[in-house]
């Protein structure tokens, strides 16, 4: 069974349009700006799932890493691709999709303080899920 891992990346400024949406539809396009920011970018492990936490229904994802995901993925995508702004309003969205719901399935998950400590440490950033953050020469 195939295992998700989601990091959250926050990034130090937007992303061109052109090169959010190469990265929200995942085409292999040069992205310079994109791995830049990436390289500088802030990380924090949000959790893993497998094929099982997915469901067809719109933000009903069975673990908190699922939801979170998804919702940037939303909000990435809706009216112009970009890297989602991280403001007070997305910080408390993000916050409170992340609380367990009585219909999640087992899953390896970060605690609420550190999602927490870390949105608020980067307000004003730009987030995207990652698989895992870059590898360090």
């Amino acid at each position: 069974m195939l295992e998700f891992r989601l990091w959250l990346a926050a990034l130090p400024g937007p992303v061109p349009e052109a090169e959010a949406r190469s990265y929200w539809n995942l085409k292999d396009l040069p992205t310079p700006n994109l791995d830049g920011a990436l390289r500088r970018a802030h990380y924090v492990y949000v959790g893993a799932w497998h094929e099982g936490h997915l469901s067809d229904e719109p933000q009903s994802g069975r673990c908190p890493a699922v939801r979170i995901s998804d919702w940037l993925f939303y909000r990435g995508t809706i009216d112009r691709y970009q890297a989602p702004l991280l403001d007070a309003r997305l910080r408390d969205e993000l916050i409170r999709i992340h609380r367990p719901r009585p219909g999640d399935l087992p899953a390896e998950s970060a605690d609420a303080e550190t999602i927490a400590a870390f949105l608020t440490a980067n307000l004003g950033r730009h987030l995207l899920p990652e698989e895992a953050p870059p590898a360090t020469a």
